[in-house]
């Protein structure tokens, strides 16, 4: 939706800024248009416009009957876009892809279509219509927009875990520009004031906001986030079911017994391979066991034999030497 915003307005501008260099370019732009005293300068256009959505950029200017060629120019962040008109020809210059110029020529009028706005094209617009034929060249125009790009977060609620007799819940608002955002815990349809909570906010690449809220509670039932944000057209609630709780709950039971289970066969695994390991160890280090008969030790010579008396002394009475005789095979 579009609207004109004339000087006593100017607190509607800067609520809907969200950078000091934007607030500035606004009011100054503004202040410096009221005090120039042009018809055409008076005000500046707001519009809000949905991430990936489209916009459109009036150019008002007075015609000219003498008027032979023209330019109108739109410039954004140091970006521009040049079509030039001569003898009801058009031509473009240096326009990017997603810019097209409007000639309406029932009504004679003419605007800039932006389509697929990102949150980093939020700012100022000005198309500017100046007569370059016949010269000296003549400003027939210029008018400002103030193009203000908005996101609107992707709301989640979910159990994330649960300790000491504790659970944790969590409700993430991701990817809402600007940064603004209210974010309260519900509990039975009642707002709570609870100061078991803790944010975390953090910025994306693409320059939107997120938010994450944890509630630590003893349990995780009735429990609902409540979320607003400038780009919805009401609050959103969205509610924890007792189901997701205990399912996570029960969930991380099973995972708990699975790892004991896990660690008791590993260690079980282990103790076996090592007592084996250590049998295998113990044989290798003892010797074969190989039965070895000794040979008698014979004498080439001599033999000596000791024979005990059998009379009351028992002293061993030594025998003369006895040959060994070898028989006659």
């Amino acid at each position: 939706m579009q609207k004109r915003v004339e000087f006593p307005k100017y607190e509607m501008i800067s609520s809907k800024c969200n950078s000091v260099n934007t607030c500035a370019l606004m009011l100054l732009s503004l202040f410096s248009v009221v005090i120039a005293g042009h018809t055409e300068f008076i005000g500046i256009s707001v519009q809000t416009v949905h991430q990936g959505k489209s916009v459109n950029i009036s150019c008002n200017y007075k015609p000219s009957n003498d008027t032979e060629r023209f330019t109108v120019d739109l410039e954004i962040n140091n970006k521009s876009c040049s079509v030039m008109n001569n003898i009801k020809s058009w031509t473009y210059q240096s326009c990017q892809d997603n810019i097209r110029f409007i000639w309406i020529s029932k009504t004679v009028e003419m605007l800039f279509e932006v389509s697929n706005l990102q949150i980093n094209d939020t700012g100022i617009y000005k198309c500017v219509v100046i007569r370059t034929i016949p010269p000296p060249s003549v400003p027939l125009g210029e008018e400002r927009t103030f193009v203000q790009v908005i996101a609107h977060p992707k709301v989640s609620v979910s159990h994330v875990r649960a300790s000491d007799g504790f659970h944790e819940i969590l409700c993430c608002s991701e990817g809402f520009y600007p940064s603004s955002l209210e974010l309260v815990w519900m509990r039975n349809g009642e707002f709570q004031n609870i100061s078991h909570t803790y944010n975390i906010n953090k910025t994306n690449p693409d320059g939107s906001f997120t938010l994450h809220s944890y509630l630590n509670v003893s349990d995780c039932t009735n429990y609902s986030c409540w979320v607003n944000h400038s780009s919805l057209s009401q609050p959103m609630i969205l509610h924890l079911s007792p189901a997701d709780c205990y399912e996570k709950r029960d969930k991380n039971i099973w995972i708990t017994l699975g790892t004991c289970v896990l660690l008791i066969l590993a260690i079980l695994i282990i103790t076996v391979l090592c007592e084996r390991f250590k049998r295998a160890r113990r044989r290798s280090v003892s010797p074969v066991g190989v039965s070895v008969t000794p040979e008698p030790v014979l004498h080439a010579h001599l033999q000596t034999e000791i024979v005990y008396s059998t009379l009351g002394d028992h002293h061993p009475v030594p025998c003369s030497p006895v040959g060994v005789r070898s028989f006659p095979q």
